[in-house]
């Protein structure tokens, strides 16, 4: 495992056209929020995340650590988003069996593109890849990331997409499937939990399981195909739902050519 990696008034005028409920989906509240990282029952690491709004958008902190018998990973992560959750910057750091690697996305003067910089086993190399609405930066065991993922969830768009900070920088699509709704207990308190499940990529894709309050907060994230679960301090879920099956027998979409979101890519933010 290593890092590596339209317009100025049709925006304005599409954020006084939709309802107030879309804006609540994609509103963060200052704060932040603890979890551990789990293989099976064991407790093998931990992460946390910290949101700070802005007049142009948020901040997003994020730190994680995992430490296997013969595997050890670190990162520290921050993003910058705009009012709709469109990343706009993202600097990630971390270690990998000691070995230190860095991700930096920037958009470009256009908005359109994202530039990317890795530094990894002593090499660094430079990317560009489309910049898209509906997108997800996804370092591995990531609270932060997948905070964002259940705010896409509730959103629901047509059209996602994930960002994986290896190789050069990797842009796949993902597909977002709701589950029946289930229970758990946060603090003792019995409590509601929707759950969705998020197919990353077209061809061999990999799933993230997420379970998160009707108001967008992750509770816990589930990796089953790489046996890791990310739960928030104090929640336990309590029927859990078998896994969703990636689709790997689907047909395959080129990422190259999967379609934009309808209203094209977002736009720069005023720094």
């Amino acid at each position: 495992m290593r890092f590596s990696a339209t317009s100025r008034i049709v925006a304005p005028l599409l954020s006084l056209l939709l309802p107030a409920a879309a804006h609540a989906q994609t509103a963060l509240a200052a704060g932040s929020a603890h979890y551990g990282v789990y293989q099976e029952d064991k407790n093998v690491g931990a992460g946390d995340y910290n949101i700070q709004p802005g007049p142009n958008g948020y901040t997003l902190t994020s730190h994680g650590n995992l430490n296997l018998s013969r595997f050890s990973y670190s990162f520290a992560n921050t993003q910058r988003l705009d009012s709709d959750l469109n990343l706009v910057r993202d600097e990630l750091s971390g270690t990998v069996n000691g070995s230190p690697a860095t991700f930096t996305a920037n958009a470009d003067s256009t908005g359109r593109q994202f530039q990317m910089n890795i530094s990894a086993n002593g090499k660094q190399t430079q990317n560009t890849v489309d910049r898209h609405q509906h997108l997800v930066l996804l370092p591995d065991l990531d609270p932060a990331a997948y905070a964002l993922l259940a705010r896409l969830a509730l959103q629901n768009p047509p059209t996602s997409w994930i960002l994986i900070p290896k190789q050069d920088g990797i842009l796949v699509p993902s597909s977002i499937t709701h589950g029946s709704g289930v229970h758990g207990q946060l603090g003792g308190a019995r409590i509601d939990v929707q759950h969705s499940t998020v197919a990353v990529g077209a061809e061999n894709a990999i799933n993230v399981e997420l379970f998160y309050t009707s108001g967008g907060e992750l509770l816990e994230a589930d990796l089953p195909q790489q046996n890791f679960s990310v739960v928030h301090d104090g929640f336990k879920l309590l029927d859990h739902p078998n896994p969703t099956p990636p689709p790997n027998g689907a047909k395959g979409v080129n990422a190259q050519h999967y379609p934009a979101p309808q209203g094209g890519v977002p736009q720069p933010v005023q720094q």
